[in-house]
């Protein structure tokens, strides 16, 4: 579940995982992985999918713990330019168990922190390649 977008174009949906030993083990990263670590990663949305499709994803992976991190990227513009905002969340407190052999489902609730525009910091400008 995701709330509070801002208005934009479009945006991406990612959901990363994190294996730990057990149902007790704490968050990896103290909840707060840094992107390197963020490598075991499956698509949830596209940008160009319709942003009405419900946001649901199924994958397949070992059975043992995990916790999930989300990933979202929106795209919006401003001023006749496009701008991308990434956003990273660790929404658990607990891992999640997956069993073999099964379906089950696991909600990840996040909110979109209201930051303001000339507030976000700039890693750079990306320019298209004709």
């Amino acid at each position: 579940m995701l709330r509070g977008l801002p208005p934009h174009k479009m945006y991406s949906v990612t959901v990363t995982f994190f294996p730990v030993p057990s149902a007790a083990s704490p968050a990896p990263y103290d909840g707060n992985p840094p992107a390197n670590r963020m490598t075991d990663t499956a698509s949830v949305k596209e940008a160009e999918e319709p942003d009405d499709n419900h946001l649901r994803f199924s994958f397949q992976c070992t059975a043992g713990h995990y916790y999930l991190g989300v990933g979202v990227i929106v795209y919006f513009e401003r001023d006749g330019k496009m701008f991308a905002q990434v956003e990273r969340f660790f929404p658990m407190t607990a891992p999640c168990e997956v069993r073999g052999g099964g379906e089950q489902q696991i909600q990840l609730a996040v909110s979109w922190p209201d930051i303001p525009f000339d507030e976000l910091h700039t890693y750079g400008t990306a320019h298209p390649q004709r």
